[in-house]
């Protein structure tokens, strides 16, 4: 057998595999939320609402999307070395990182703002919501600062595109960044993060080391958490947004030039593979479901 023949037959396999695993991701999201809101149903008299927020968040990142990632390892084969884990960055390559995925978020979350008023249409944005009590505060940070994005790394970026770079470093990087964003189950955050992920894919590519999307990842988070709470305050989350835009413009820059050319019959086999078919049927359907 040719070796290009069982090469494009072992990238089909694994595309397949990495379509199943999201859709058992979902599933198993679907599950522990229902049994989450069965529980609460049953016992909502001693628990008030904070609180079962918190710990439904909690639980839910911690279950499914560390699980996921748990089980995405021996699933897609990926081995790590310790490369892939090296402290060895420079904090401008970080501060550079987080402030290009504001540049790039802000500039789709106005995108998608003027086209929902053209369309008359409000897509839900999938974001926290903001309870003030300590005990979910504490819960939400633990679960978006910190679990969330080191197991979304993990699944995407070092699960995901790493075992999909011997098939080509830019295919990798957008197709799991394409996946990363379909994962939110929501336009506003689907397309958005379909961009900072693709852009997250470029950076482990380029610096091949998952401590620093980590890091990176948790920072954005972190940095977008405060800036949530900073509603009394637009002048100053004004500011901040401001500089964090201007001086991620920089970042993206630093990316240039793209690894390679993209192959489109790579992305055409990729995405007509019908477990990817149906995680973005579920996609869409959880997205237009959620239209008001």
């Amino acid at each position: 057998m040719p070796p290009v023949f069982t090469k494009w037959k072992d990238l089909k396999k694994q595309v397949r595999r990495i379509g199943w695993l999201l859709l058992v991701f979902t599933g198993a999201q679907v599950l522990v939320g229902w049994i989450l809101r069965s529980i609460y149903a049953r016992y909502y008299v001693y628990i008030n609402e904070e609180t079962y927020a918190g710990i439904r968040l909690f639980l839910l990142t911690l279950l499914t999307t560390g699980g996921t990632a748990l089980i995405g390892k021996k699933v897609l084969r990926v081995k790590w070395t310790k490369s892939n884990f090296q402290w060895n960055f420079s904090w401008e390559t970080v501060s550079k990182t987080v402030a290009s995925m504001f540049t790039i978020t802000i500039t789709f979350s106005m995108l998608l703002t003027l086209i929902q008023m053209a369309l008359g249409v409000h897509f839900m944005d999938g974001s926290l919501t903001e309870y003030n009590s300590p005990l979910y505060v504490v819960l939400m940070i633990l679960s978006a600062v910190f679990i969330a994005p080191c197991c979304e790394e993990l699944l995407f970026r070092g699960e995901i595109e790493h075992s999909l770079m011997p098939y080509g470093a830019l295919f990798a990087a957008i197709f799991s960044g394409i996946l990363f964003g379909w994962m939110h189950m929501n336009f506003t955050q689907g397309i958005m993060h379909m961009f900072t992920g693709t852009f997250l894919g470029l950076v482990y590519y380029k610096h091949r080391n998952l401590s620093l999307n980590i890091v990176c990842h948790m920072l954005f988070n972190g940095i977008t958490v405060g800036l949530n709470y900073l509603t009394n305050f637009m002048g100053l989350r004004a500011i901040i947004v401001f500089v964090l835009v201007v001086y991620g413009i920089l970042g993206l820059m630093d990316l240039r030039p793209l690894p390679e050319k993209p192959s489109y019959p790579i992305f055409r086999m990729a995405f007509r593979q019908i477990s990817i078919v149906l995680f973005f049927i579920v996609f869409l359907v959880i997205s237009i479901w959620s239209i008001y």
